[in-house]
């Protein structure tokens, strides 16, 4: 997968205690009679444990996972100062769950600066969760022809 991802939202998944990445994962069975199972660019997933209150999952939840397995994204609820518990984000009659994440790709880990899952309020039944980031960006300035001095009528 080419790009790097940020994606933050109420995704309606239940993730639990489960890994976003390959646990135990090893390149040492690379060579299995005499032939290489693994591409040479083959790169061992990192075990970054992460902590949920909410210890249940379900079908999206599973699904969310499989993505995140797949393609090398992390979930950052659970992860970081502001969240390191993994705090419930969202409320209803029937309790508390966590629903709403922040999931980047791994290599923009290192990026990462805080997140936090903020407090519960009467204005929603959902957290607002927050994420900074150090990154940089480069803006192409387009010259218009008004700015040459042509005008378009």
């Amino acid at each position: 997968m080419n790009g790097q991802i940020v994606l933050i939202g109420d995704l309606n998944a239940r993730t639990g205690q489960r890994a976003d990445f390959i646990v135990n994962d090893s390149d040492h069975i690379n060579n299995f009679d005499g032939f290489d199972l693994l591409p040479e660019n083959y790169i061992t997933d990192s075990e970054i444990n992460r902590n949920n209150q909410d210890t249940s999952v379900n079908t999206v939840g599973t699904k969310l996972l499989d993505l995140c397995l797949s393609s090398r994204l992390r979930l950052l609820n659970g992860r970081f100062l502001g969240d390191s518990l993994g705090y419930y984000t969202y409320m209803s009659s029937s309790g508390f769950s966590t629903v709403d994440y922040a999931v980047v790709s791994e290599s923009l880990l290192s990026s990462v600066k805080y997140f936090k899952t903020n407090d519960f309020t009467y204005l929603s039944d959902h957290v607002q969760i927050t994420l900074y980031m150090k990154c940089s960006i480069n803006i192409d300035k387009e010259i218009g022809l008004e700015e040459k001095g042509m005008a378009l009528d």
